[in-house]
């Protein structure tokens, strides 16, 4: 029996953009911290490796989520503006990574991203939450 690899590629690829297509906004911006995460996770056993162009292609890739996460923000807004804020940190770190080769900039936009995406599925759990009446 032959694999058709690209087949398979382009079935999976479909069954993503359909994921994405079908889900709710809260649940495409949990999409995106895992698929930020995951970025970060391939830079750094890219780091520990040694694989130069995987670092690159997983930072470039986290820095556009990071973007992706960033520009809708209203920066008019005290939220909007700490957020930006953040994320603006979490990009410079990224690139500066990229640019140096240094890992050790990492741990702190891991730690950064974890949070961030821990009160966003707090904040999406307790979205669906019935109301406690009482």
């Amino acid at each position: 029996m032959t694999v058709d690899v690209a087949s398979q590629e382009e079935s999976l690829r479909r069954y993503l953009a359909d994921q994405v297509r079908t889900a709710s906004p809260v649940q495409r911006l949990l999409m995106l911290f895992d698929q930020l995460r995951r970025d970060l996770s391939c830079a750094t056993a890219a780091f520990e490796g040694g694989t130069l162009k995987e670092v690159s292609d997983s930072l470039v890739h986290a820095q556009h989520v990071m973007m992706a996460l960033r520009d809708p923000l209203d920066v008019d807004t005290e939220l909007g503006r700490a957020l930006s804020g953040v994320y603006g940190f979490c990009i410079r770190h990224l690139v500066t990574a990229n640019l140096t080769k240094d890992p050790a900039l990492l741990p702190e936009v891991v730690a950064i991203v974890d949070r961030l995406a821990e009160a966003n599925r707090t904040a999406a759990a307790a979205m669906h939450a019935p109301a406690v009446v009482g």
